[in-house]
């Protein structure tokens, strides 16, 4: 449980789809719950949350509550990682995968419960070459969907978007010649989609069993079909949570591995393109203090 007599700092993405609506009422819950909120900073433009999260730390908050989506936790994670100050998460992006990995509520008032009587738990953090991620990295059609979606299609119309644009592209997206080496190995896949993950969820979907932010393990999921047909029944399969059934579902744990395609391919980190492959993607343990909630957080801590 956190200390409450400690003073807080509260920043959102007021950009992001629930963060505009709900920056306020946040601030109120807090206080409501018993958190002194020392600093709060509605933050409009995206491009401004690093630096604001930067000033927090070096101001010495302790903790530090950010609300957005994955895109939103990635894109500040840098300046928690390996750090003595802990990080609340109010989820109010689109999709909310590393909230959902944890365990944490979408709802603000018991997400708030969590940062007030949950646990500060120690879990991992993965690294595309030099740069932090909470999540996920991908390349495929996730990707594609990520690099032509607009911000605002998202903040009006939610995961449909992702529907919506998913459906654009699938029937046109071209087979990626796809090179993983890890665990001492090469694999050459011919894919529509590789994904690599820190914890068990892609979106909203549950997709590794008894993966978690803090087992000190990647998990790398290949659609290994060229075929869209196949592509699409093993997406349905994956939304219903059925894909381990197919041959094609390929699944692995690792440390680190380094991820190459041809042709070079944009790279979906945390919901947002950053870079382009070839990436060296790595693990690296307990590098994030976090609140989950203290009896329903299944990993470790």
């Amino acid at each position: 449980m956190y200390n409450k007599e400690r003073a807080a700092a509260l920043i959102v993405n007021t950009h992001s789809r629930r963060g505009q609506k709900f920056f306020r009422a946040a601030k109120d819950e807090l206080t409501k719950q018993g958190i002194s909120v020392a600093a709060s900073y509605p933050v409009k433009y995206p491009e401004r949350l690093p630096k604001v999260v930067q000033n927090a730390v070096k101001r010495k908050h302790k903790l530090i509550i950010v609300g957005g989506g994955d895109g939103t936790i990635s894109s500040v994670v840098d300046y928690f990682a390996c750090q003595d100050v802990v990080l609340g998460i109010l989820p109010f992006g689109t999709v909310n995968s590393f909230a959902r990995t944890l365990g944490i509520p979408l709802d603000l008032k018991r997400a708030v419960e969590v940062i007030v009587n949950g646990k500060v738990a120690d879990v991992d953090l993965g690294k595309v070459d030099h740069d932090y991620f909470s999540n996920v990295v991908a390349i495929g059609l996730s990707a594609d969907i990520a690099r032509y979606i607009s911000r605002r299609l998202k903040k009006y119309t939610g995961m449909l978007s992702y529907v919506l644009m998913g459906m654009r592209i699938m029937f046109s997206h071209r087979p990626i010649e796809c090179t993983l080496t890890m665990n001492n190995e090469v694999f050459k896949f011919n894919t529509h989609q590789v994904v690599i993950a820190n914890g068990g969820y892609f979106g909203i979907t549950p997709f590794a069993q008894n993966a978690t932010a803090d087992d000190q393990e990647l998990m790398v999921f290949v659609m290994d079909t060229p075929h869209r047909w196949h592509t699409l029944k093993l997406w349905i399969a994956f939304l219903l949570r059925k894909a381990a059934i197919f041959p094609q579902a390929r699944f692995f744990r690792v440390k680190e591995v380094k991820l190459e395609a041809l042709p070079s391919q944009c790279v979906e980190v945390d919901g947002e393109i950053t870079t382009r492959t070839p990436v060296n993607i790595s693990l690296v343990p307990e590098a994030l203090k976090v609140m989950v909630p203290s009896q329903h957080y299944q990993g470790q801590a």
